[in-house]
């Protein structure tokens, strides 16, 4: 934006608010004819040159609008100043220099440099800033692998490889999720293509192999194929085959990406290379564009496709098993879990989009002995695919076999019935905790209090003889004291503990894309639900799941109906169109906070989406299992008994 036209927009704005009435972003909005979202983030600029000049201060209340609060001499001040509109100076936001200079730096094709003189005449800046800046946008760049180079006495260019510079023009385009600034961003580079034409295509090859993308999904692909036909002529993205390629091609997201550039031939009368067909299979496959396909099909397209996978799975099973001297092989879960893992790691890793992962500390510290089983695996994935398993993606491994490890170590309670002497019970119970080391504690009772009080807390119970109680926990073993009474009641203890488990009280792997650790609260101290869910949705927006609106949409049910559901639990949630990835934010309250006529200690806040059949069945698999497990009154006390996000997290997913 050019200098003259920065200033003339904050001259408006200070003029909408100088008089101290009470207006809206909506109204500032259309009076200067600007989005919402630019007048919220230049009115953080204007209010520190307010402050910074001692013209008073912007006071801003939710629902409600902003003011400007001044004295009479501060107001003159100010009014003075707009007098003289190019007094008005505001300092610019070093980020939005940033990304104007890149805006600049990807619009150069391969062979065309720009001077530094030439880009403080566009940026309106020193020289000595434009240099800054350069620096902030090679940091910029860098995880792309992408440098900027300066030619002697030609100027600067982007140094990168095609493939590279694909991934991170399409990262910049949507850097800010806002569909007005990624409308102007494709305005600015495909200006001189029908982009309409483009998009219809994808709808139409959306809509007969009856998909249904999310509003992310469907502008990546929408990027990446503009991309496409605006570099067609210039360079190909190059897609080396080392083993990947020919699975990849009989997965989906390889024939629905041929359907895509075949209507774009016919429509667009270009032909686009079997490179770009691969290349943007294999992004579909490392970003999850169509989401994580229902468990069954995941697992039924790779056992039918990629041995190699589920071979390396088993493999890693049994050595990191043998490591931790424990048997990981039969539990199916801990497999799925992995297999629905690790498929789009490999493309990921391959592509050099590895995963970061802000929880590997935390994961090396607590986990140890499991992190440096699991390191093993980097040897085998070498062997493999000829990769390196950086440490952030054998963190996300480590979770899944640290909750099968507790899944297998879990200890149960027991009640024994006995009707004798004190000295007979001590006796039994110091013979069951010797013989069944998963026992974690022991309670005595007689059949008359069991019968009067009954009990609610043991995972097992065990007595003598025959009681005219129907319990399900409830094991009789006549010979305790024997070596063949132990080993039938351990073979009973293990049915009771199936059926115990049969009971949902953690999510299945169908729920896992839902869930975050980072979106997960525990000993959370707010003293409102507005506080508290403008929290949780802040921090959902700045992983970008959700828009920043989401928050409004959240304040509008609360304002709607109840959102309480009884026992001290909130379920609420915001507009599926602010919803950009489906995600579930959890926060556990040290006290409980009014929520409308109840109180409420533990607050689901769900930001999901049903437009694809895919998410249509997972939100019902996750209400269905949510609602099994917040019935049961020891997972409830469990949840809001965890001492961190951590715990929590594998507790949802043992």
């Amino acid at each position: 934006m050019k200098e003259a036209k920065k200033q003339y927009y904050n001259t408006e704005i200070l003029n909408c608010l100088i008089e101290g009435d009470v207006v809206s972003t909506q109204q500032i909005a259309d009076a200067v004819g600007m989005s919402e979202k630019s007048i919220r983030n230049k009115i953080f600029d204007i209010n520190e040159y307010l402050q910074e000049n001692d013209m008073g201060i912007i006071q801003k209340k939710p629902r409600v609008g902003m003011w400007l609060e001044c004295t009479e001499e501060q107001k003159q001040k100010l009014q003075s100043v707009l007098m003289n509109r190019n007094t008005v100076v505001v300092k610019d936001d070093d980020n939005d220099r940033v990304m104007e200079l890149l805006k600049i730096f990807f619009k150069l094709r391969p062979w065309e440099t720009i001077t530094t003189q030439r880009l403080t005449e566009e940026l309106y800046l020193s020289a000595p800033t434009v240099l800054k800046i350069i620096r902030e946008c090679e940091k910029w760049l860098a995880p792309y692998k992408v440098k900027i180079a300066n030619e002697k006495n030609r100027g600067y260019r982007l140094d990168c490889n095609e493939n590279e510079y694909r991934v991170a023009m399409k990262d910049f385009i949507m850097s800010d999720f806002d569909n007005e600034k990624i409308k102007s961003n494709m305005d600015y580079f495909f200006y001189n293509m029908d982009t309409k034409l483009i998009q219809k295509s994808i709808i139409e090859t959306e809509n007969e192999w009856n998909y249904r993308f999310t509003d992310e999904s469907f502008y990546e692909i929408f990027i990446y194929c503009c991309i496409a036909y605006q570099r067609r002529e210039i360079e190909s993205p190059k897609v080396e085959d080392r083993g990947e390629i020919q699975i990849l091609q009989k997965y989906n997201e390889y024939p629905f990406t041929v359907a895509i550039f075949k209507k774009l031939q016919e429509k667009l009368h270009v032909f686009f290379s079997n490179e770009e067909v691969l290349f943007l299979a294999i992004q579909m496959m490392c970003s999850k564009f169509i989401g994580i396909s229902a468990v069954d099909e995941t697992l039924e397209q790779v056992q039918k496709y990629d041995n190699k996978l589920i071979e390396f799975v088993d493999m890693s099973l049994h050595v990191v098993g043998n490591i931790l001297d424990v048997d990981l092989s039969q539990d199916e879960k801990l497999k799925e879990s992995l297999i629905i893992h690790l498929r789009p790691t490999i493309f990921r890793i391959r592509h050099g989009l590895s995963q970061t992962n802000s929880l590997v500390h935390f994961i090396k510290s607590e986990y140890k002995t499991v992190f440096r089983a699991t390191m093993s695996i980097s040897i085998m994935f070498e062997e493999y695919y000829g990769l390196q398993l950086t440490e952030d993606e054998v963190g996300y491994i480590v979770l899944y076999i640290q909750s099968a490890l507790e899944r297998i170590k879990r200890h149960f309670n027991v009640l024994l019935i006995a009707d004798f002497s004190r000295g007979h019970a001590q006796l039994l119970t110091e013979r069951l905790k010797k013989s069944i080391s998963e026992i974690k504690e022991i309670r005595v009772m007689s059949t008359h209090d069991f019968k009067l009080y009954g009990d609610k807390t043991s995972d097992v119970i065990i007595t003598q003889k025959e009681l005219d109680v129907k319990d399900s926990r409830i094991i009789v073993i006549p010979n305790l004291l024997s070596d063949s009474g132990i080993v039938s009641l351990r073979e009973q203890i293990n049915v009771v503990l199936k059926s115990r488990d049969e009971k949902v009280t953690s999510f299945s792997p169908e729920c896992y894309p839902l869930l975050d650790p980072d979106l997960i609260f525990v000993h959370q101290k707010y003293e409102d639900k507005e506080s508290l869910l403008s929290f949780m949705s802040s921090a959902m927006a700045k992983r970008g799941y959700v828009s920043t609106n989401f928050f409004e949409t959240v304040m509008e049910r609360e304002k709607a109906t109840t959102t309480s559901i009884g026992n001290n639990i909130s379920v609420t949630h915001g507009a599926q169109s602010e919803v950009i990835e489906p995600k579930l934010s959890i926060a556990v309250l040290d006290k409980p906070i009014r929520w409308n006529d109840d109180e409420v200690d533990l607050v689901f806040l769900l930001g999901f989406k049903m437009t694809t059949p895919e998410e249509i069945k997972r939100i019902q698999c996750f209400y269905k299992e949510y609602i099994s497990i917040i019935e049961r009154e020891e997972n409830l006390k469990k949840i809001k008994s965890m001492k961190s996000n951590i715990d929590l997290y594998k507790f949802l997913i043992q």
